[in-house]
């Protein structure tokens, strides 16, 4: 039976800045930032720079359908007080996401911290074979592939050959080398083994089938779900550069 974790207080921050190779972040009960390590702002895929960043909110950095379940596993963190990770495609790349919660007592209000952690390849271990992966992503590149493509990348991250995708998935071969070619076009990668490191540098091939069937679909609902990311980001940046011009 899962148990109430300590909560994270002020004092902890700093102890976790000194951590190499994870960003962490942490957000009050309205989802805005209030803290982050130094990191966070390079991390792939965060377009803000450093004063950018504080006060923003999910819905402002990622696209709607991936904020609305990243907003939703973070309220439960907060509700429940247990914590909790998951895998998630951020970036293009697999990341390991942990959730804590705050002390609201030393806060003044809930809140959540969030650690992340790029994780390529997958750990044979009991314990971490049992965390989820959520299906909604966050892409970057990756974005310009359309389900089909997404779907044939990861079996050619996989492994497999053109007649195995081809096979798998009822189409002729000829019709997974156009879609292999699209990728190409679309990443800028000229050979099979181009791609196959593109997606083994990311993680993608340590995604199950069936994991990687619920990345395509939260991909599509996130495309249809719309996003504020964007036009957010573009009035900070172009706020900034107002301000500096002066």
């Amino acid at each position: 039976m899962l148990k109430k974790t300590r909560a994270i207080r002020p004092d902890d921050f700093e102890l976790f800045a000194q951590i190499p190779e994870i960003a962490c972040i942490a957000r009050d009960d309205q989802s805005r930032v209030i803290w982050h390590t130094p990191l966070f702002y390079r991390w792939p895929g965060v377009m803000l720079s450093d004063d950018q960043i504080m006060g923003t909110t999910v819905e402002e950095v990622i696209p709607g359908a991936a904020a609305q379940e990243r907003i939703k596993i973070n309220n439960r963190v907060m509700e429940t007080g247990i914590f909790e990770s998951h895998y998630q495609l951020s970036a293009d790349r697999r990341i390991l996401c942990s959730i804590f919660p705050l002390d609201t007592e030393a806060f003044g209000h809930k809140g959540v911290f969030v650690v992340l952690k790029e994780s390529p390849y997958k750990i044979e271990s009991i314990n971490l074979s049992e965390i989820p992966v959520i299906s909604t992503p966050n892409l970057d590149r990756l974005s310009a592939l359309s389900g089909r493509e997404l779907e044939v990348l990861h079996f050619v991250a996989s492994g497999m050959t053109t007649h195995e995708i081809a096979e798998r998935i009822c189409r002729a071969d000829k019709t997974i080398e156009h879609h292999v070619n699209s990728i190409h076009g679309k990443l800028g990668t000229h050979s099979r083994a181009q791609l196959v490191r593109f997606a083994s540098e990311r993680g993608i091939q340590s995604f199950s089938d069936e994991e990687w069937a619920s990345i395509v679909q939260g991909a599509r609902l996130v495309r249809k779900s719309g996003s504020r990311a964007k036009s957010e980001i573009e009035i900070k940046a172009t706020a900034k550069t107002e301000v500096e011009s002066g």
